[in-house]
């Protein structure tokens, strides 16, 4: 009793010993790398559990273990790498991001100007630009034309039936009229995914078509007519050329209203983001509300203890880790406007690498949906940050897909892992297409939730072939490059204007962090000044030259900071053999993106402070943007972070959601009544199929 426990701790003793002995003849640069790594991983749980006592464990965090941080203290250790070389103050990178801020906006201007000049400026030998150019030109003409036989063909067909006077339908034959054009609008629903435009082929075909010199003098004489629709078509990108920050025109194809397959994204986008909004339960339903949520749920749970039916005494195996009041399952149901019978399953548990998930019945498009949840807690907070890749190989061999030498964002893999194989062990999808065998399946999700669908999507492609993915902005690491190109297949990504979202990326947070040291290094104001010229709304008129507050890249003074960000700079570039640096992964699917259109730079102030009061009014409904331009982006076109103060806003789910519907009215495809997943129509024709 007493020998056993004397050599257990003297083995302790040893070992210990050993480690230090070990630590202390190791490399100074190796000491100096762990104590950075855990001075992070204590500066992290020390902010979680802080934040979580102060919030009284309202986001989560009370679950988390030391073990947890260890992913993120690694990330953040190799990010923050500077060795105590860089003498910085918050203040001084607020003043950087402003100036940064002001040097995009200016860029972009130039880029513009420099476009629109008489004959092209240095643009005009750019022949596969301007052949781009020429064929969206040609198939804006096309859309025009058909636009106006349309309303000619409506203004003929309203004289005819004036003057007829035919008499009314009767209610039955109406009835038959309406059920006649669901069940069109329910196969034109079912075969969505075959429907592609025409004259999408012909812009890719044609765009590396070389041009006459009369084509390329057409296509300049729109750039410089007053009336330039073509612009719209025109975004300008950030790109890096050795290091430095340029922008450059990129044609990009506008979502047509005359194009099925257009109207058909757009139709689904606004009908779906609701229901992804739906799955951040009670929280959400509380700010979307205007103040009445909570007293509308509360009045649930008292009326339903006054029938003796509290919800927590019914038998509830479809519902995991709601609360006493069941108040995130009433929430979605008081959103979507759905019965309990619709409800399949949730699981709203919650912790690292495991995102809360709902399934639902959509009998209007006869569709069994996939929803996850979002970034919503500290947990989901350190499953963003675990932003290793992880290889696709065995997970490839194991769902069948080709994933030899791809990879995929670590903390996504694990919550998505999670969410199939709960499913599968609870037969959840078993269950539902046993009781709707004719349904398709949809996976959809924002933020966090958008990138784990994207990889559950692609876990259960060979299973389900005829699933779709809608994710409402997704993260910018999700798949590397191959993957997230075939993944244009069957998901279909939503980007607000300017959210960084879906611009994050290991590579355009290192060339963030690279211009934020330089943009310090080249301020030749006081910070108040930098402030002070950039506290209102600005425009194109009144956008402060940069060239009064900073310094020219290649004139930057001799200065003790200039010293250390020499320094810094050439230690950056030793490092970009980083196992995270060379693994590039990109937004996945088919990206739509909205662009907000005003006379005023992104419609929005610069001041954040400002930003967030003009927020609030915006988000309860009393003001709204009414106009966005919708185009077809390409992944390359969110490698860089656009510094803007809506880079936040248009990242909250109901902003999103109400873009979309903003751009689906403007086409026409959107109407509140068909917004509902079920309506009683519908519910009435499954309880006749029923019986």
């Amino acid at each position: 009793d007493v020998f056993v426990p004397i050599v257990l701790f003297f083995c302790i003793l040893k070992s210990r010993a050993s480690r230090r002995l070990f630590r202390n003849v190791r490399p100074q640069r190796e000491k100096a790398a762990e104590d950075d790594y855990r001075w992070w991983q204590r500066c992290c749980q020390t902010c979680c559990e802080c934040s979580s006592l102060m919030t009284c464990y309202m986001f989560g965090g009370q679950r988390i273990t030391a073990a947890r941080y260890v992913d993120v203290a690694i990330a953040l250790t190799a990010f923050f790498e500077d060795r105590g070389a860089l003498d910085i103050v918050p203040s001084d990178v607020a003043a950087a991001l402003v100036c940064l801020m002001t040097i995009q906006r200016q860029k972009q201007i130039d880029c513009r100007n420099e476009l629109l000049k008489e004959g092209g400026g240095i643009y005009a030998k750019d022949k596969k630009f301007f052949g781009k150019l020429w064929s969206t030109m040609k198939v804006s003409k096309v859309n025009s034309r058909r636009q106006q036989q349309k309303l000619l063909s409506m203004d003929i067909e309203s004289g005819i039936s004036k003057q007829n006077d035919e008499p009314k339908v009767s209610g039955s034959k109406q009835q038959h009229f309406e059920e006649a054009v669901d069940k069109q609008s329910l196969s034109d629903c079912e075969q969505r995914d075959e429907v592609e435009s025409n004259d999408l082929l012909q812009t890719h075909t044609s765009s590396s078509n070389n041009l006459t010199d009369e084509e390329l003098a057409d296509v300049l004489a729109m750039l410089n007519s007053s009336d330039n629709e073509i612009l719209s078509n025109i975004r300008f990108n950030e790109e890096r050329q050795d290091g430095e920050m340029t922008f450059r025109p990129t044609v990009r194809r506008k979502l047509d209203a005359e194009n099925s397959f257009d109207r058909q994204v757009l139709s689904e986008g606004a009908r779906y983001c609701r229901v992804a909004l739906a799955a951040y339960s009670w929280m959400m339903y509380l700010w979307t509300s205007r103040c009445i949520g909570c007293c509308e749920l509360s009045a649930i749970t008292l009326c339903e203890l006054c029938m003796c039916r509290p919800r927590y005494c019914r038998s509830r195996d479809h519902i995991k880790g709601d609360n006493l009041c069941a108040w995130k399952q009433t929430s979605v149901l008081k959103t979507l406007g759905i019965e309990e019978r619709d409800f399949l399953f949730a699981n709203f548990r919650n912790a690292v690498n495991v995102c809360p998930y709902i399934v639902l019945v959509d009998r209007r498009c006869r569709n069994i949906l996939i929803v996850i949840r979002g970034t919503l807690s500290f947990e989901d907070m350190i499953s963003d940050v675990t932003i290793n890749p992880d290889p696709l190989d065995e997970v490839g061999e194991e769902f069948g897909f080709d994933g030899i030498g791809e990879f995929c964002h670590r903390g996504m893999l694990e919550a998505a892992k999670y969410v199939h194989d709960d499913m599968e062990a609870r037969k959840v999808l078993h269950n539902a297409f046993e009781d709707h065998p004719e349904f398709n399946l949809r996976i959809m999700g924002h933020s966090l939730g958008a990138g784990v669908a994207a990889v559950l999507g692609l876990m259960m492609r060979k299973e389900y072939p005829q699933l779709r993915c809608l994710c409402f902005s997704p993260p910018g690491c999700v798949f590397t490059e191959r993957t997230a190109k075939e993944s244009k297949e069957y998901i279909w990504a939503y980007v607000l204007h300017n959210d960084i979202i879906p611009r994050l990326s290991y590579q355009s947070l290192a060339n963030l962090r690279n211009d934020v040291i330089e943009m310090i290094a080249r301020i030749k104001v006081p910070k108040h000044k930098v402030f002070a010229k950039n506290m209102r709304f600005r425009s194109e008129s009144n956008i402060q030259d940069p060239s009064k507050i900073l310094h020219e890249r290649e004139s930057i003074p001799q200065s003790a900071f200039y010293s250390q960000f020499s320094d810094y700079m050439e230690r950056q570039k030793g490092r970009e053999k980083h196992e995270v640096l060379q693994v590039r992964m990109i937004c996945p699917g088919k990206i739509c993106q909205l662009y907000r259109t005003s006379e005023k730079l992104n419609n929005v102030p610069c001041s954040p402070i400002i930003m967030c009061l003009k927020c609030i009014p915006a988000t309860l409904g009393l003001a709204r943007t009414q106009k966005y331009t919708v185009l077809w982006t390409e992944a390359e076109d969110l490698s860089e972070i656009c510094i803007s103060s809506s880079m936040m806003s248009d990242h909250f789910p109901y902003n999103v959601a109400r873009a979309l519907q903003v751009a689906a009215e403007a086409v026409g495809v959107f109407d509140i009544k068909t917004t509902e997943i079920n309506s009683n129509e519908d519910m009435q024709e499954g309880e006749k199929k029923r019986s």
